[in-house]
């Protein structure tokens, strides 16, 4: 695979609404230059309850983009849960939605209570079930609860612990309840020791990649702008721990993000 093809790696998590702010409305077109043609793609998750119209206007016509649609653990959602959620619910029935995230715990910013987290987490995964729809996770230093609202959901719909951030114990925890765990560029960190065993271990069909951009800049460019043009360096890390080729890694990828966001999807 020469090097320019290798820019098209899918990324199964990139906030491209936020890398264009940062690098102009021009970057776009190197985006889609460095995926045309090819068979990987990018999944563009969502963060607020109404950006999903805006995003689908922005990249819903790119053939290499995925659109999904969620509410980060933000305190004003918190403090109107049913009210975004109707207005959710109405972007999760549009068939260009293929899953509902990014949404979880993160009790390292606690922009609310353990329980409201809670009760905005369940009801975005209680949405997806409702629509048949993968569910991506974000869990920061909470792992514990997010296993445990995670094993109420995941044998129903497929389940997707993006931007992984415990060790490998904790990844066979999620692997036993069936999710899927996606690694970013953080993983390349030189005290990301647990992260490197956890994804030398997770089973070929279960392993998806991701820059999580505009962050999780992969080394040797940790703490500047990531874009999905950074992920090969992901890549190559996660096949020397794997034994395995980019080429190879790239090819499963992007069976395994067809396999999870593509089900039912129109052609």
């Amino acid at each position: 695979m020469p090097d320019e093809t290798r820019r098209g790696l899918t990324d199964s998590h990139a906030h491209l609404s936020y890398v264009i702010e940062r690098n102009g409305e021009a970057f776009l077109g190197e985006i889609a230059a460095a995926y045309s043609g090819g068979s990987g793609i990018i999944v563009d998750p969502g963060v607020e309850h109404d950006d999903f119209p805006k995003r689908k206007a922005a990249f819903g016509g790119l053939p290499f983009v995925r659109l999904t649609a969620g509410i980060w653990p933000d305190a004003e959602s918190m403090k109107a849960v049913t009210e975004r959620i109707a207005v959710l619910e109405g972007y999760a029935r549009d068939e260009a939605c293929v899953a509902i995230g990014e949404c979880g715990l993160d009790y390292h910013w606690m922009n609310g209570t353990e329980a409201e987290q809670e009760a905005l987490f369940r009801a975005q995964a209680e949405l997806a079930v409702r629509y048949d729809k993968p569910l991506i996770v974000h869990s920061r230093e909470a792992r514990d609860d997010t296993l445990a609202i995670v094993s109420d959901f995941a044998p129903r719909i497929p389940v997707i612990i993006h931007c992984f951030g415990y060790d490998e114990d904790a990844a066979r925890a999620f692997l036993s309840l069936g999710c899927w765990i996606s690694f970013a560029g953080n993983m390349t960190y030189k005290r990301s020791d647990g992260l490197r065993a956890a994804c030398a271990v997770v089973p070929e069909d279960r392993l998806l990649l991701e820059t999580d951009a505009p962050y999780m800049c992969p080394e040797p460019r940790r703490g500047k702008d990531s874009s999905p043009l950074d992920i090969e360096r992901t890549y190559t890390l996660a096949a020397t721990l794997r034994g395995t080729s980019v080429e190879r890694l790239g090819e499963l990828v992007r069976r395994n993000a067809g396999s999870v966001f593509e089900k039912g999807r129109s052609s």
